[in-house]
């Protein structure tokens, strides 16, 4: 059956929507920090309507359609200081989009992110009780230790505002307030050889909340996609038990 291909905009924001003509669940495919919809929906989004899914890609704040800077540019720094209000305020989109236009046809969603996609994921599971899957690839639910992996004290130095960032960080942190987050189950994927954000900060998360539903497994990778990754989520996505 062919993929309809849906460009929208909704609350603002523009959308890119792969389905069937009948499809029975949704999707939300979140992209990393130099990426676009265009690209994750081209890498991922055709495995997922095949699943049955509306998938559902939009630009993160300051990425793609919206572009600014400092993304537009990719300044490391620059980009890892403001990467939290990238990720809070793309949550917040999401959020809206889909109590606002979906929420009456779907009464759950999954959300597949990656990177800096899958920390949107996590700070959204703090703000929605929604969401049924959330699946975070070479990505960390401790924001304060990636952001200090990231920046160390010596280039926090440098950079005197990014004491405000850590501490915006600190009341984002999805990691030291589990309680909080929201989903029947989390699938954490990552490298066992990632450079970008090391596996331990995952690995040790789940060790912390062995009582949530959680699935957890490492790859021959570094901060890359590969298919083993792919193959397996396919597979979980297609069954919804631990």
């Amino acid at each position: 059956m062919k993929t309809i291909i849906d460009k929208r905009t909704l609350e603002g924001v523009s959308t890119l929507e792969y389905r069937k003509k009948k499809s029975d669940k949704l999707l939300f495919l979140q992209h990393g920090i130099y990426g676009n919809k265009q690209k994750i929906m081209n890498l991922l989004g055709i495995s997922f309507v095949k699943l049955g899914y509306h998938v559902v890609a939009v630009d993160a704040y300051k990425h793609g359609s919206r572009g600014e800077e400092p993304f537009r540019s990719q300044n490391q720094d620059r980009s890892a200081l403001e990467t939290m209000l990238v990720v809070k305020q793309t949550a917040e989109d999401i959020k809206a989009i889909y109590e606002n236009h979906f929420k009456e046809d779907y009464p759950m969603f999954d959300f597949v992110g990656i990177s800096m996609g899958g920390l949107i994921g996590y700070y959204l599971s703090t703000i929605t009780t929604y969401i049924d899957d959330l699946v975070a690839l070479i990505s960390s639910p401790k924001f304060l230790e990636a952001n200090t992996y990231t920046f160390p004290k010596e280039k926090q130095a440098q950079y005197p505002e990014s004491k405000e960032v850590r501490k915006t960080i600190e009341t984002m942190d999805p990691s030291t307030k589990a309680h909080t987050m929201s989903f029947n189950r989390l699938l954490m994927f990552n490298g066992n050889d990632d450079d970008v954000i090391p596996y331990e900060q995952t690995e040790s998360f789940y060790h912390q909340n062995k009582d949530m539903p959680i699935v957890f497994k490492l790859y021959d990778t570094k901060h890359k996609i590969v298919k083993p990754m792919h193959d397996d989520l396919i597979k979980y996505l297609k069954n919804k038990s631990v």
